[in-house]
């Protein structure tokens, strides 16, 4: 577990990043790694880094995921396209737990079998409304969630004892 504390001169924020063990027994090849932040204009731009480092760390075999070591060494990796996908939807929804929700916000990104899973959690009790009306086609609020439905394998949101988590999950195709 690694924390790093904010500095004078950076926009506050709080970086928790750490390895979970897999969920159940069940599911031994499901790993994943967090990072939480603080609401505030950076935390979107670290969301997406964080995406970004996690999937790249997993796609060079390293970072001690013997799931996704073996995936590599079979030739199936998170190609750039799901890569990109995920650092948008990403961006997506923690802009909108910034925005609608109350810090911290936690972005949980996992893999297992083939699925590229991310959780944003935050602590408000308020469920999205997955089609907000949008007041005009010039408006530039209000498509988030319609893009995460179209772009996502899978969406959907819960309740958890501390607020919420919204989430998407995507496919990521075996590549010879």
């Amino acid at each position: 577990m690694s924390v790093t504390a904010p500095d004078a001169s950076a926009d506050t924020w709080t970086k928790l990043d750490t390895w979970a063990t897999p969920r159940a027994a069940t599911r031994n090849d499901t790993w994943t790694r967090t990072v939480q932040l603080l609401n505030n204009p950076a935390a979107a731009a670290a969301a997406r880094d964080h995406v970004k480092r996690v999937i790249k760390s997993w796609n060079a075999g390293i970072g001690g995921h013997p799931a996704l070591g073996a995936a590599c060494a079979a030739g199936s990796l998170i190609d750039e396209d799901t890569l990109d996908t995920a650092v948008l939807l990403t961006s997506e929804l923690v802009t909108n737990a910034i925005t609608h929700g109350e810090s911290p916000v936690t972005v949980a990104v996992s893999w297992s079998g083939g699925q590229l899973r991310v959780e944003v959690h935050d602590r408000s009790r308020f469920m999205p409304a997955p089609w907000p009306v949008i007041d005009s086609a010039d408006a530039e609020t209000g498509r988030g969630l319609l893009l995460v439905d179209t772009l996502a394998a899978d969406w959907g949101f819960y309740r958890t004892p501390g607020g919420k988590a919204v989430y998407f999950a995507l496919e990521c195709e075996a590549r010879p």
